[in-house]
C-alpha cells in the first residue's frame, strides 16, 4: 500500500514539514519517487516504521544527527536484506545500539557498528552472594580451627 505524504505524516506523527525537510535533506526517501508517481512521492509502510522510529526518538532526546548516522548504518548494513521494520534498538541517551541475533550482544550505530556486549548484572549479584556465603562459611571454620 503506498500513501501520499500527507497521509504518511498523518499516519507517522510527524508534521507535513518535517517530513518533507527529511525527504529533502535525504533522512526519508520515498519507496516510489515523484517522478514515477506523477510529481508526487508515494510511501510504503518501511517509510512509515522509519518515520515513526525518527519521532519516538527525537521525543527520547536523541538528536537528529545521531538519527541521521544510525539510519544510514542501518540501511547499509542491510543493503536490501532485512527490513528496517525487524530491527529492535536501545539507546542509553548518548548512543544507539542495535540489538543483534546472537545473545547478549549489541552494535553501536554511532560507532559503525562497534560490538558492545551485554553482562546480566542479576547473574553475577546471585554469583557474588553465594560466593559471600561460602567465604563467611570458611571463615568462620578458619577462626573456630585458629582458637582451639
Amino acid at each position: 500500500m503506498i500513501f501520499s505524504a500527507e497521509q504518511a505524516a498523518c499516519i507517522s506523527g510527524c508534521t507535513l514539514r518535517q517530513l518533507r525537510y527529511w525527504r529533502d535533506t535525504g533522512l526519508i526517501e520515498p519507496a516510489v519517487p515523484p517522478e514515477r508517481n506523477g510529481g508526487r512521492e508515494g510511501y510504503d509502510f518501511g517509510n512509515l516504521v522509519e518515520l515513526r522510529t525518527i519521532i519516538g526518538m527525537l521525543k527520547g532526546g536523541i538528536s537528529l544527527q545521531k538519527i541521521r548516522k544510525t539510519l544510514d548504518f542501518l540501511r547499509r548494513k542491510a543493503s536490501g536484506s532485512r527490513p528496517f521494520s525487524e530491527c529492535k534498538l536501545i539507546t542509553d541517551g548518548s548512543t544507539i545500539f542495535e540489538i543483534c541475533d546472537q545473545p547478549q550482544q549489541l552494535l553501536d550505530t554511532l560507532r559503525r557498528g562497534q560490538i558492545a556486549f551485554c553482562i546480566a548484572l542479576d547473574g553475577i549479584a546471585e554469583e557474588l552472594e553465594s560466593r559471600l556465603v561460602e567465604f563467611r562459611r570458611e571463615r568462620a571454620e578458619f577462626m573456630r580451627r585458629l582458637l582451639a
